[in-house]
């Protein structure tokens, strides 16, 4: 695969396991201790998020690494709202701005973290 081509089919696949997750109704819901901590379950699920989107962006661009852990957390966080939009016609299952702030800081959380990761360097495996 191209340059970068193979984190952004990562990123991808996350998004659609996102979608997956959350188009599971309420009452379907599994009964886990750790869906009680809902806004830190989001938060890690959009720090992947956040780290693969960067580590896309800056495999297949020339923006300084400040500017990638922006983009790649407004990715995050843009996706994060489109998912909360989702689950509004998801039976059991509602839309809340203070999901969409916890994706927001988990994506630039994991953006962060990302960009002291020697895997995310423009000259990382690919």
């Amino acid at each position: 695969m191209g340059k970068g081509r193979r984190v952004w089919f990562f990123a991808a696949a996350w998004a659609v396991a996102i979608f997956f997750a959350s188009s599971i109704p309420g009452k379907s819901m599994p009964e886990v201790e750790v869906l009680r901590y809902d806004k830190v379950v989001h938060a890690v699920v959009y720090a992947v998020l956040g780290g693969l989107f960067f580590a896309a962006i800056r495999r297949s661009s020339s923006l300084t690494t400040g500017r990638v852990v922006a983009v790649a957390a407004v990715f995050s966080v843009l996706y994060g709202l489109t998912d909360e939009f989702h689950q509004l016609f998801v039976p059991g299952r509602n839309a809340e701005l203070n999901d969409a702030l916890a994706d927001g800081i988990g994506g630039l959380f994991g953006a962060a973290i990302a960009a002291v990761l020697p895997f995310a360097s423009p000259g990382g495996a690919d």
